[in-house]
């Protein structure tokens, strides 16, 4: 499909692909009743507002991108819009405080940023009844299977628009830089983590289960680590910021454990999963971290981590 001109205007304003997206959903909510019939599928109720507002200021509960006012005006639908931005501490919570006993918040997100953001939100809330998460492109395509139904070609011509505008940012590979991206703490976390991953191999090569001769220290295109051998495990301890944002458990240090040889094991692989379902991908053991650790609880965190996941292996392995 060939740029919308509504991208190629949004690409140009780099900090404005969010405004500019949720402008958009004000607009095809106020225009198009096929777009509140969408959004009452997804949100699984019986009525919603016909009026939206975007950006409508609360006395100190935050700026939602996207409001919706009830007969009364009173909000019963907020809508958020994400791309990459991070949640602010308003949402959900707050936000929740705005709306009606019925009311709904609804989160617009890419794909790939669902179960992050599912995750993220559910730490907040619980599991609150009351916020839906849904990618821009499924809330677009239930517009238009709803205008399908009575087919209005302007509608159409605006979906063409902001689908494309959506297909740029959820399926690049890279978003467009802003200001946060270029924040220089951001070089600073990564040579944080790889000097942790440095730190960690001393110690490690103390343990008396652990066997470094002839391994290496290594960089590789997303991160930096080195090999080792754990037990009779052929292993690597490393970052990896690639892992970090498109793995569920979004973790940027990672235990790869393979045979002696460093071949992956079906063995090792099922193992692994009892020992930890939520943070095991195949051969790959993600170690969390958590807020408020300081280097030196952060490397002995990692290596008792990769100490304890290795001697529950080796355990189960030996003894069958």
């Amino acid at each position: 499909m060939p740029n919308s001109l509504l991208a190629h205007i949004a690409s140009n304003f780099i900090s404005e692909y969010e405004n500019v997206a949720n402008s958009s959903i004000a607009y095809l909510l106020n225009e198009y009743p096929a777009s509140q019939e969408a959004l009452k599928s997804i949100l699984g109720v019986d009525n919603v507002p016909t009026y939206y507002v975007t950006e409508m200021s609360t006395d100190s509960n935050g700026r939602p991108d996207v409001t919706g006012l009830d007969g009364n005006g009173c909000k019963s639908v907020i809508i958020e819009g994400k791309f990459w931005a991070n949640l602010t501490h308003n949402q959900p919570n707050n936000y929740l405080k705005e709306i009606t006993d019925e009311g709904k918040i609804l989160f617009l997100a890419p794909d790939k940023r669902l179960n992050s953001l599912n995750i993220e939100i559910d730490k907040r809330t619980g599991s609150s009844e009351k916020v839906v998460i849904s990618s821009w492109i499924e809330f677009l395509s239930l517009i238009e299977k709803e205008n399908n139904k009575n087919h209005n070609h302007q509608l159409s011509s605006d979906l063409l628009q902001i689908n494309e505008l959506c297909r740029k940012m959820d399926t690049e590979g890279m978003p467009p830089l802003s200001a946060s991206d270029l924040d220089p703490m951001n070089g600073r976390v990564a040579s944080n983590f790889s000097d942790v991953i440095d730190e960690c191999n001393p110690i490690l090569r103390e343990w008396e289960y652990s066997d470094f001769k002839g391994t290496k220290t290594t960089s590789a295109k997303y991160g930096h680590g080195f090999y080792f051998r754990g037990y009779n495990f052929g292993c690597s301890l490393y970052f990896d910021s690639r892992k970090w944002f498109v793995i569920n458990n979004h973790t940027p240090i990672w235990l790869y454990i393979g045979s002696n040889d460093w071949k992956k094991s079906e063995t090792i692989s099922h193992y692994l999963n009892d020992y930890d379902s939520f943070n095991s991908f195949d051969s790959d053991f993600g170690i969390i971290l958590h807020e408020g650790m300081d280097k030196n609880q952060i490397v002995d965190h990692i290596v008792n981590e990769v100490k304890k996941v290795l001697e529950y292996l080796n355990r189960k392995i030996t003894n069958g």
